[in-house]
């Protein structure tokens, strides 16, 4: 996953069948899936090597100095800033932060001009007689949150190459090969999946030589306090922790901490059955300075979480971040919807199937998650629960189905923030994508009495296909006769039915097949208050219909809530709860009264100069969401959660 839900996130081998096939057309029989993007470029590789040389050293005003050799032939030319960067389901690439081009040849500088209709091109016209460009640039790394995704500080640092180059035109990435070097400050240390050609020790770092798509695919974390754990020491196919922070005591991780995470690799080889990669890195940087991020590779992941993550004092909700990322180099990587395969970056991926990709995803994160033991089982229900919540309470759901959520992060162009978050729906194909996920599991449970489930779809399509060369590809209708495979059933209408319909019912027929049910109390959900907690904020959702900054500013309303109802709106200053000034130990006191209380809440509000106050006719008390059993029934979330063995 790139980018992480501004929804409330889940925080979150037995049969065998065969895996996907080459893409093709879907049925008339299965939902309808859109066509791959053609292969468009020529087959043959690119003339050369190019050279690429990154200086990451001015870190106080957070500079990237870039410098390529790109071998050349006279003509004209263009050439690419990468714009559809792989795990971003949109056009993301950073032109904004992009500076300071100059082209040259031979010493003489070269003039060059911007595509009018694409403004990722630099088009120029080569003179006779050259056959090495060179390039220069800078990327301008955000000096603060509000100009991006903040991934440079004074202690560490991240290198997406993705945003330090520039690639010929028309050719196949897989067909380019570059030889990358980064330059960092004296005495960092560093982790990354590239292969070390030789590191000096003024901090200049050479890699193997490479194709384009897999140094986009290997980012490296550096930092000034550095430590790498041995989560496998398998010399076929390691797989470490390297860790980056803010300061050293964060590296002292628990060892209960890195047992869990050491379980999880464990795990993960018991669900697929095999690994994708030659060796795996986590990437993983500890800091309140460093932008949260989570973005997965082939042979390593892009995790970016709060400082105390190793030392137990991070909140538990962000444990699923890791497991997350680590099932995409299964779903995502080496297995991947056709039409999210590109020949190169700047073609663009249709998301069609990414609740498949993301959705599914999400759902092993959260299992793993828990059989791992990040996640103890009361935990995890309290996760689910908080999950199922939100989506009982979607009213967005009446109009926008999860099908067209797959889109959210093109339409989202300029990531601000919902003013009608739960009307308007938004990264849903994550979340709601465990639900309906944890439906076809329990689906198939119910149907092979118990001997099969989704590990069988998850050890065959993804885990039995996977390998260690060409990305395998597959749609709608591969899906469909992988999950048939398993267990004979009309997959294609039930998939329809649910990714394609609407309504206001939350999709929680899985959880009630799975043994139990949403209910809701005055006893705090634990996941939700660890994220409270963490987030300054109050969360009376399902009481009122709204969230509250310790402030007072309400960060959130949902559609046809008491709150929507009285008038309530985002960004509203909430003052005072029946005539005394706002804190969350009041209004939670008048929650709790207004079960034996007749006369409605009155809500004093802030709307920029103006004062109102706001009658709200609510009497159900506090309420907080919780999984319950159901009398009589088979517990498979209990089965399903259970470490494999």
């Amino acid at each position: 996953m790139s980018k992480l839900p501004a929804v409330f996130l889940l925080l979150l081998a037995s049969l065998s069948c065969a895996g996907p096939t080459p893409a093709r057309a879907a049925t008339a029989a299965t939902p309808e899936a859109a066509p791959a993007p053609p292969d468009e470029v020529p087959a043959q590789d690119y003339p050369g090597t190019v050279q690429l040389s990154v200086d990451a050293t001015d870190i106080a005003r957070r500079l990237y100095q870039v410098r390529q050799r790109l071998p050349v032939k006279a003509g004209p030319l263009k050439l690419w800033y990468p714009q559809w960067i792989p795990g971003n389901h949109a056009a993301t690439g950073p032109i904004n932060q992009f500076a300071g081009l100059v082209l040259s040849a031979a010493g003489r500088r070269l003039p060059w001009r911007r595509d009018p209709l694409d403004v990722y091109a630099f088009l120029l016209d080569v003179p006779d007689g050259v056959s090495m460009l060179d390039i220069e640039f800078q990327s301008l790394s955000p000096t603060a949150d509000d100009q991006g995704r903040v991934a440079m500080t004074t202690e560490l640092l991240s290198v997406q190459w993705s945003r330090l180059l520039l690639y010929p035109a028309g050719h196949d990435a897989r067909r380019i090969r570059f030889e990358p070097s980064l330059r960092l400050p004296q005495g960092w240390g560093h982790g990354t999946a590239l292969r070390t050609r030789e590191t000096t020790e003024d901090g200049l770092v050479r890699f193997e030589p490479l194709a384009l798509v897999d140094l986009v695919d290997s980012p490296v974390y550096a930092g000034r306090h550095f430590k790498r754990f041995v989560l496998d020491g398998n010399p076929r196919s390691p797989v470490h922790l390297n860790v980056v922070a803010d300061a050293p005591e964060l590296l002292e991780a628990k060892p209960e901490i890195l047992e869990a995470h050491r379980a999880l690799v464990v795990q993960a080889d018991r669900l697929y059955g095999n690994r994708p990669f030659a060796h795996y890195d986590f990437l993983l940087a500890l800091s309140d300075q460093f932008s949260g991020i989570g973005l997965e590779h082939l042979q390593s992941s892009e995790n970016g979480t709060f400082p105390g993550y190793l030392t137990g004092k991070a909140p538990f909700t962000d444990n699923y971040l890791l497991p997350h990322e680590y099932a995409h180099s299964w779903n995502g990587k080496s297995v991947r919807p056709a039409s999210l395969w590109t020949p190169h970056y700047n073609t663009p991926m249709q998301n069609d199937l990414l609740w498949v990709y993301e959705g599914q995803t999400e759902f092993w994160a959260w299992v793993l998650a828990t059989r791992a033991g990040l996640y103890t089982a009361e935990q995890s229900r309290e996760v689910l629960a908080a999950t199922a919540a939100t989506f009982e309470h979607r009213a967005g759901r009446r109009w926008r189905n999860l099908q067209d959520t797959v889109y959210q992060g093109i339409i989202d162009f300029n990531d601000a923030p919902a003013a009608w978050q739960d009307w308007q729906r938004g990264y849903d194909f994550y979340d709601e994508g465990v639900l309906l996920w944890l439906d076809v599991d329990s689906r198939l449970r119910e149907l092979s009495g118990g001997r099969r489930s989704l590990d069988a779809f998850a050890r065959g399509f993804l885990g039995g296909q996977a390998g260690k060369g060409e990305v395998r590809r597959y749609d709608v209708g591969d899906v469909v006769q992988a999950l048939d495979r398993v267990q004979a059933h009309d997959w294609a209408g039930y998939l329809r039915e649910r990714v394609e319909g609407h309504g206001a019912q939350a999709p929680l027929q899985g959880l009630a097949r799975s043994g139990w049910r949403l209910v809701y109390s005055e006893v705090p959900n634990a996941a939700i208050a660890d994220a409270e907690s963490d987030g300054g904020f109050a969360d009376y959702r399902y009481s009122l219909g709204l969230k509250v900054a310790a402030d007072g500013k309400i960060s959130e309303v949902l559609w046809e809530s008491p709150a929507h109802a009285a008038g309530i709106a985002r960004d509203m200053q909430l003052v005072a709860v029946d005539g005394m000034a706002y804190n969350a130990e009041r209004m939670n006191r008048a929650l709790a009264a207004s079960r034996s209380h007749p006369a409605p809440l009155q809500l004093l509000v802030r709307q920029g100069d103006a004062y109102r106050t706001l009658q709200v006719p609510y009497h159900g008390g506090l309420r907080h969401p919780h999984l319950e059993r159901l009398p009589g029934s088979p517990d498979r979330l209990t089965q399903l959660l259970a470490p494999m063995k």
